[in-house]
């Protein structure tokens, strides 16, 4: 699925003020994908999970669901993943890295495995800087 949405940046001077902002900017791509994993990733492993080889970099990663597999329509759960510094050691990590190209995930070492099967789920902004 792809759709074309309209990528806003704005900067402002003070922490926690509503700013009055322009419908400009750039055309950006909103993209779906669907990842199964072909091996798993083991806790206080890591793995990059997508390369972007097309046009543009990824700009911003909107969500990320995690699927074990074997879990079609009827059940489906996962664990949501959260950004930023974790206190405990039972989550995993996404990072882009400086390229704008590559996704990265991370287990640490209390983090349940990814198994072999299971759909990483990713809803990215994709576009020219």
């Amino acid at each position: 699925m792809t759709s074309v949405v309209r990528y806003v940046k704005n900067t402002t001077t003070a922490a926690n003020v509503n700013v009055a902002v322009a419908s400009t900017g750039g055309d950006y791509q909103l993209v779906a994908f669907d990842i199964t994993t072909a091996a798993g990733i083991a806790a206080n492993a890591n793995a990059n999970i997508l390369t972007w080889i097309g046009a543009g970099k990824i700009k911003s990663i909107l969500s990320v669901f995690v699927r074990a597999a074997g879990q079609g329509a009827v059940a489906q759960t996962g664990e949501v993943i959260p950004f930023g510094a974790v206190a405990q050691n039972t989550h995993s990590t996404i990072t882009l890295d400086a390229t704008g190209r590559t996704i990265n995930i991370a287990l640490l070492a209390g983090a349940p495995p990814i198994n072999a099967g299971a759909t990483i789920s990713l809803l990215l902004v994709i576009g020219n800087y």
